[in-house]
This record gives structure tokens, sequence and C-alpha cells, in this order.
């Protein structure tokens, strides 16, 4: 059901939303907002993207030119750690469209990154090459 919703046009579901808003206000006048409960209830079923929770994550187009190795270091976009601290890295599919770069394992590197699904198997391929170490989960 909320897929059908999400279908929809944020700017059309709003609009319904206020005609029926407006539809009621003149029909029971302000004894309307006696309902403030079901209306908040309304205003999440018309919006379901509002109570999925995403999570945080660095978009880019060119994942490849984030990543790097410095000697004993791993620089990933601004961001870089010693080796001997990031033991696992995860790349797996975010959805149809992108793949996410993850360190789960460490708190030195804060960010997780989203790029193209095309660009996956050369991340995949950086990785196994310049930091054998490292064990890449999926």
């Amino acid at each position: 059901m909320f897929k059908k919703i999400e279908s929809i046009p944020r700017r059309y579901r709003l609009a319904f939303l206020l005609a029926l808003f407006v539809m009621t206000h003149l029909i029971w006048g302000t004894e309307m907002l006696r309902y403030f409960g079901g209306w908040t209830l309304l205003l999440f079923v018309m919006f379901p993207e509002t109570l999925v929770t995403k999570i945080p994550a660095d978009k880019t187009k060119d994942m490849l030119r984030l990543l790097s190795r410095e000697d004993d270091r791993l620089r990933v976009g601004m961001e870089q750690v010693a080796l001997s601290v990031v033991k696992k890295v995860a790349l797996s599919e975010y959805n149809d469209k992108y793949a996410m770069l993850s360190f789960p394992y460490t708190g030195k590197i804060s960010s997780n990154y989203v790029f193209p699904i095309e660009q996956m198997n050369d991340v995949r391929a950086w990785l196994q090459t310049h930091t054998p170490e490292l064990e890449i989960i999926t």
C-alpha cells in the first residue's frame, strides 16, 4: 500500500491533504481539531517516506578517486587511518543503482560511502590489489 502512495508525487499528496483539511474545517469547524491524533496518523500515512530511516552516507560519482594508499595509511576522501586499525571493509549493494563502502569495525572513518553500482567490481579489485591485508565483507 505504501509503495502505491509513494508513487504519487508529494505535491499532489500535499494538495489532497490540504483540500481534505479545508473541507473538514468547512463541515465541522474548529471541532475537527479534537481529532488531532487522527490527522497526525493521516499525515504519516500520506507521507510514509518520513518514517524510513536512511543511512547517513556520502554519495560520490567516482569512488576510485576517493581511495588512495599512502605508505601504511588508507585514505578515503578527506579521512585517513592506519591500516593496522582497519581490519575489515564492508562492500555491498545498497540498492539497484548504488553500492556502499563502509568501515564497520573502526570509528576512525566515520562516513559510509555510496557510489554507482557499476564501480563495485573496480573498487573491490582496487582494495584487493592495494590493501590485501584488509578483509572484504560482502
